[in-house]
C-alpha cells in the first residue's frame, strides 16, 4: 500500500526502518528518503540514523517518517512498526531484532546475493519463518547490480524503496540523486542514477 493510501486510511505516519551494516550507505539513503518527502511528495517528513562507531561492517539503523504536510512530526523515537523494512545485507536477515515489530503490514525489501537459476530455497529456513509473518518480500540482487551499473547499494535500495512506496514517478528518484550526489560526486552521478533506477 502506497503512502497517501495508508495516510488516507488514518494512519499518522507512513514509517520506514533501514537495516545496513556500516559502509553500505544506509545512512545516506535515509537522509534522501527525508528529503524527497518534503522536496517532492509535499509530504512533512523527518529521517535520522543510529549507529555506533562509523565503521565498516558495525550495524547501523536508519528511520523515516513522512505524514501530511499539516501535521507536525513530534515523535522522535526509532521506528517500532514500519510500514517498509529495507535490509541492505543478507547476513542481517538472520538476526531475530532486525525484525522486531513487523506484521503483516509490512513490506520487506531484502539485497541477497541471488544466483543465476533461482532455486526454491534461497533464503535459509529460519527466515521463511519470519517471512510468513509479514506483508509482501522483495528480493533484489543489490551488489550485483550496483557493480553493473557502477553505484552503490544504497542507490539501488533507494529505487526499490520508492517503487514499494508506491512512487510510481522515477523522475523523482532522479531529482533527489541530483540534489544529494549532483554537487559531491558529479562525474559518477549518471551511474548512481541508473542504479536506483534498476534498483
Amino acid at each position: 500500500m502506497s503512502i497517501r493510501e495508508k495516510l488516507r486510511k488514518g494512519k499518522a505516519y507512513y514509517e520506514i526502518r533501514l537495516e545496513s551494516i556500516g559502509g553500505l550507505g544506509a545512512n545516506l539513503c535515509g537522509k534522501m528518503l527525508g528529503e524527497l518527502g518534503l522536496k517532492y511528495l509535499n509530504l512533512n517528513s523527518s529521517s535520522f540514523a543510529s549507529y555506533g562507531s562509523e565503521k565498516t561492517g558495525t550495524p547501523v539503523k536508519g528511520f523515516i517518517r513522512y505524514c501530511d504536510q499539516e501535521k507536525e512530526i513530534r515523535v522522535h523515537f526509532p521506528v517500532i512498526n514500519p510500514d517498509v523494512l529495507v535490509v541492505f545485507h543478507e547476513a542481517l536477515l538472520l538476526d531475530e531484532g532486525v525484525w522486531k515489530g513487523c506484521d503483516k503490514e509490512t513490506s520487506v525489501i531484502m539485497a541477497v546475493n541471488l544466483p543465476d537459476s533461482m532455486p526454491a530455497n534461497i533464503l535459509p529456513p529460519d527466515v521463511y519463518e519470519r517471512v510468513k509473518s509479514v506483508g509482501k518480500c522483495y528480493l533484489l540482487d543489490a551488489q550485483k547490480i550496483a557493480m553493473e551499473t557502477h553505484s552503490r547499494i544504497n542507490v539501488v535500495m533507494l529505487g526499490a524503496t520508492l517503487k514499494v512506496m508506491g512512487v510510481e514517478d522515477i523522475e523523482i528518484g532522479r531529482k533527489i540523486c541530483t540534489d544529494t550526489l549532483g554537487k559531491k560526486y558529479p562525474d559518477a552521478l549518471a551511474s548512481n542514477i541508473a542504479g536506483m533506477e534498476r534498483g
